[in-house]
């Protein structure tokens, strides 16, 4: 499993899918960085106006079909799953849902990762980034 419950984990994205539904989905540029904990997972996004910084707070750890998956509560309160790929697979990407506050619909946006750095020297590349 590519997520440590001793230490600190970041993981660049600067890909960014959003499926708003089943039949379409939108891609951006954006520079992120996803800083995993063992009781947060802190999502830090570059904007125009500065850093867009997210505080999740893990609230239970699942493993559903060889998929890593945090349940975690924003500072809102609001309910964000965060899930990664299956065991097997490589490790390109983050899923991240959470349901719309005025439809209810389930948002999925994938982060798809670059690279990690465990803090232990060079960061591991990822896919053809």
């Amino acid at each position: 499993m590519p997520f440590n419950f001793f230490g600190q984990e970041v993981y660049y994205s600067f890909l960014t899918e959003t499926y708003p539904n089943i039949y379409r989905s939108e891609f951006k540029w954006i520079d992120r960085r996803i800083i995993f904990d063992p009781k947060d997972v802190t999502i830090v996004t570059e904007t125009q106006f500065g850093k867009d910084i997210e505080v999740l707070n893990v609230q239970e750890t699942q493993i559903v079909d060889n998929r890593l998956r945090l349940i975690c509560i924003n500072r809102s309160k609001r309910k964000i799953t965060i899930l990664f790929p299956k065991e097997q697979e490589e490790f390109l990407y983050i899923d991240y849902y959470y349901r719309s506050p005025t439809t209810n619909e389930e948002i999925q946006i994938r982060f798809h990762v670059e690279e990690m750095q465990t803090g232990q020297g060079d960061p591991v590349k990822f896919g053809n980034g």
